[in-house]
């Protein structure tokens, strides 16, 4: 359970749980919730993956794939010798924003200009071109 500790009501119930789970003499684990990235975020992404897939001719996961070669400074990292590659879940905010700017500066000089988060018409655009794209390819 995640409780907001700067909220009294929610202290005082974490609190309380804390105590209870203490008098039965249980294990837990105590951690910080840091916010990964925001929804909106997330779903601009995955939009403008889908229409940059659509435009050259990849599925949603190869346009990942292409949008984390892309940005392979924050993805990419070795360990003990291995490569690896982190999840997009593991990006908080600033570094969700940074990889996406790059993506869509790639994607604009490779031929296929996306759209800004706030520009809605244009999103609206796209997302019915992807949609479409989807019954088309069924």
């Amino acid at each position: 359970m995640k409780y907001n500790l700067s909220d009294p009501k929610q202290h005082k119930s974490a609190q309380n749980r804390l105590y209870y789970l203490y008098k039965k003499g249980r294990i837990v684990d105590i951690k910080e919730v840091r916010p990964k990235r925001t929804l909106s975020q997330n779903s601009y992404l995955h939009l403008i993956l889908a229409y940059f897939g659509q435009h050259f001719g990849y599925n949603l996961e190869e346009a990942k794939q292409v949008y984390k070669e892309i940005n392979k400074d924050i993805y990419f990292y070795t360990k003990n010798g291995r490569a690896f590659v982190r999840s997009s879940a593991d990006l908080n905010k600033a570094e969700m924003a940074r990889s996406i700017d790059k993506f869509m500066d790639e994607s604009n000089q490779a031929g296929c200009p996306l759209p800004l988060a706030t520009d809605q018409d244009w999103l609206l655009e796209i997302e019915n071109e992807v949609e479409r794209s989807r019954y088309i390819n069924v």
